[in-house]
């Protein structure tokens, strides 16, 4: 699981050891006190991937009919949701334009 720093907390990374999950999340600058024992691996290169699904999240929220959910059943928005992805792909993968 990769997050930022805002969900860095030690019931999250618990929950997370708990569940077989390995998490990446940044350490606060103003955390507090250190924990006993080996300090927490933090995986920099596997961090910085989460800026693409950002920039993903950030493009889809500007689809009007995915940021405003028309669609009453979630297989039509999941529909939809695969449909704006498909349109992303093609136009970045096969685009005529400049």
């Amino acid at each position: 699981m990769i997050a930022d720093k805002g969900y860095d907390s030690e019931g999250l990374r618990r929950y997370c050891d708990r569940f077989g999950m390995q998490p990446v999340i940044a350490q606060r600058t103003m955390h507090r006190k250190p924990l006993p024992g080996l300090p927490r691996l933090f995986d920099r290169p596997k961090y910085q991937q989460r800026n693409v699904i950002e920039r993903l999240f950030s493009w889809l929220k500007e689809k009007r009919r995915l940021c405003t959910r028309f669609d009453k059943l979630a297989s039509s928005f999941k529909a939809m949701v695969t449909l704006a992805c498909i349109e992303r792909c093609m136009r970045a993968d096969f685009s005529d334009k400049p």
